[in-house]
């Protein structure tokens, strides 16, 4: 089951982040991403950027036929913890998701931690036409638990993207710390950002979880590979569909 992979995939490490990414090489994440893509026999292509503050950016692109985008961010601000939640678990469920639903486009980006700097290279290169229409981005954050119950950040959610969740699934609108989700929507795309998470027993969303965002807390043994197979699976997968 690919959702396994995130143990291996945790237990990568970087030297930090962004900002420590060095010209002409691959990051430890990066590669390891890019093994994870061979072995599944996926296509992917790596653009290369630099802005005023690093040296180089990575983004991944899994290229598609539809109109229809999957976005997760694979870098990290703590190269001490296991970076489960945030945001490794997404990766694996963005790549799964290719594996199911080979029409979508898929980008694993750089920098989000630190202002969405490889949701800005993307959205750029969207609007100059590289990519051909986009419809709508949907953002994936910190999914490695919560299986079917899941919230969608407020902002934007008025556009067809959140017209169709809304149309398919019940769910929590809760207003999110930052994401590329924002970034999409500055650059004009139709953008939102889902996040499952489990519930209390008085039924309410396990909020407190966000917390381990960046520290130890966000060990790899918090979250659940089977959580993940039913967020892809039974959400992620209609949503991207027809």
């Amino acid at each position: 089951m690919i959702y396994k992979e995130i143990y291996n995939f945790c237990a990568v490490r970087n030297k930090g982040s962004i900002f420590q990414n060095e010209t002409g090489c691959f990051t430890p994440r990066v590669k390891w991403i890019l093994d994870l893509l061979d072995r599944e026999g996926l296509d992917y292509e790596v653009d290369v950027f630099t802005t005023r503050e690093t040296k180089a950016g990575f983004n991944i692109i899994l290229r598609g036929s539809s109109e229809r985008w999957v976005t997760a961010h694979h870098d990290i601000v703590n190269p001490h913890s296991d970076n489960a939640n945030d945001n490794s678990c997404s990766v694996i469920n963005a790549i799964a998701l290719k594996m199911l639903v080979p029409e979508v486009n898929v980008a694993i980006i750089d920098g989000e931690e630190f202002g969405g700097l490889g949701s800005h290279r993307l959205s750029k290169n969207m609007k100059a036409g590289y990519y051909g229409v986009v419809e709508w981005i949907l953002n994936l954050e910190l999914t490695g638990i919560g299986g079917l119950d899941f919230l969608i950040g407020g902002n934007g959610f008025n556009g067809p993207l959140g017209q169709r969740i809304d149309s398919m699934f019940e769910f929590d609108i809760v207003s999110v710390p930052f994401n590329d989700s924002v970034i999409f929507r500055q650059h004009g795309f139709d953008s939102l950002v889902i996040n499952p998470l489990p519930r209390k027993e008085d039924g309410e969303l396990d909020m407190k979880i966000l917390y381990r965002c960046h520290s130890m807390e966000d060990s790899v043994d918090k979250i659940s590979p089977e959580d993940m197979k039913i967020f892809t699976e039974e959400i992620l997968v209609p949503i991207i569909n027809e």
